[in-house]
């Protein structure tokens, strides 16, 4: 259900922009006005608005709409608003931009086509960027942002799966003092040969905690990842993903959902860890098989006896994974990098990236069509 204010329509400039999720409380105050200084005019989905506070303060103040985001079909529907379209999309989540989401919104019948569509998160693998350049939209994102929160995930979870943390915690919620004191002494970052696999900023933020431990720092990167650029890094590099996992007692990924890094973790990738080793994996569910890695740390003569896992195949409302089953594995639900710090950055980054992209694309050149083709309302 739309709440409309008919009058503020006439002030503002045509541009229209849908925020599927804004930011986090006061954040998606200060980012809607900036939007709107932009000249775009915000519909704001008050779905995952939670604040009730929050939510009537967006309500009285723009147009609201209330819909399922990470529903192709009402994601779809609400771009194309009856036919009025919008110019640009802005959310924080993985919501399926896909090529068929990336049709209706850019068809000729609407009286706006999307050209921008931008997320406030490092990744955005639930977009389809071969439709996107095919159909003229540009897709922007905040790559770095939320570097520093993942790192300290990460690191949470290496001492969590090292320390015993959660479980110990739970044996003695459980009553159980003798539970919460077995495998005593445990393992630690001062005494650990880390593993990164991935050479990104949020994989030298981790280089850069876990020395602070004294723990001695491997890193795999990809092929940029030269002898050269990593001279200046906190970490030794290695050659093959299979030298890093056969000599490391932790293991962290920390690389993007792509072609090449799908299931680059496998079964046998993983009988090549250490005997007792951990495995962190806050990157993307892709790039581990969730399957794989259960049987392994099922398996007391395979490589990795515990793991740490903070993204899956299946995630939201509908969450399931074989992982949620085995008492080895530590979960987190997909939030290493929503920190108020990280998701205030990743806000602001995002909209310097929208101001970059308007300031040419409305100038002599609108949302509808090519060079001096007016808006149609």
């Amino acid at each position: 259900m739309s709440r409309v204010h008919p009058h503020r329509r006439s002030t503002r400039a045509p541009a229209r922009v849908l925020v599927v999720d804004a930011g986090p409380g006061e954040t998606a105050l200060a980012e809607l006005n900036a939007l709107a200084g932009l000249g775009l005019t915000p519909t704001v989905n008050v779905r995952r608005m939670d604040d009730p506070a929050l939510r009537a303060r967006v309500e009285a103040e723009w147009d609201t709409v209330d819909f399922d985001g990470f529903s192709e079909e009402e994601l779809a529907a609400q771009l194309e608003d009856g036919g009025r379209g919008h110019d640009v999309l802005k959310c924080r989540a993985g919501i399926p931009l896909t090529e068929a989401v990336l049709e209706r919104a850019t068809a000729s019948t609407l009286r706006r086509r999307l050209v921008l569509a931008g997320r406030a998160a490092s990744g955005s693998d639930t977009f389809d960027h071969a439709a996107a350049r095919r159909l003229g939209v540009a897709i922007r994102t905040t790559a770095g942002a939320n570097a520093g929160a993942v790192a300290e995930l990460a690191v949470a979870l290496m001492l969590d799966a090292l320390r015993g943390i959660s479980w110990r915690a739970n044996a003695l919620r459980d009553g159980s003092w003798s539970e919460a004191v077995t495998a005593l002494p445990t393992g630690s970052l001062a005494d650990a040969r880390v593993g990164l696999v991935g050479s990104g900023a949020i994989a030298r933020r981790v280089a850069e905690l876990v020395r602070a431990f004294g723990a001695d720092v491997r890193v795999f990167g990809s092929p940029r990842f030269t002898a050269e650029r990593a001279a200046g890094w906190p970490g030794r590099r290695v050659e093959s993903l299979d030298e890093l996992l056969a000599v490391c007692d932790v293991v962290s990924v920390h690389v993007p959902a792509t072609p090449e890094t799908e299931g680059l973790i496998g079964e046998r990738e993983l009988r090549l860890m250490r005997h007792g080793s951990v495995l962190v994996n806050t990157a993307r569910a892709s790039v581990v098989s969730e399957e794989a890695l259960d049987r392994a740390l099922r398996d007391p003569f395979s490589g990795p006896a515990r793991a740490a896992v903070d993204t899956f195949e299946v995630e939201g409302p509908g969450f399931s994974s074989v992982l949620a089953g085995n008492p080895h594995c530590l979960l987190s639900p997909h939030a290493a990098g929503m920190t108020r710090s990280a998701m205030q950055e990743a806000s602001r980054r995002l909209l310097a990236e929208f101001e970059r992209f308007l300031s040419g694309k409305f100038t002599g050149s609108t949302a509808c069509g090519g060079p001096g083709r007016p808006p149609r309302g």
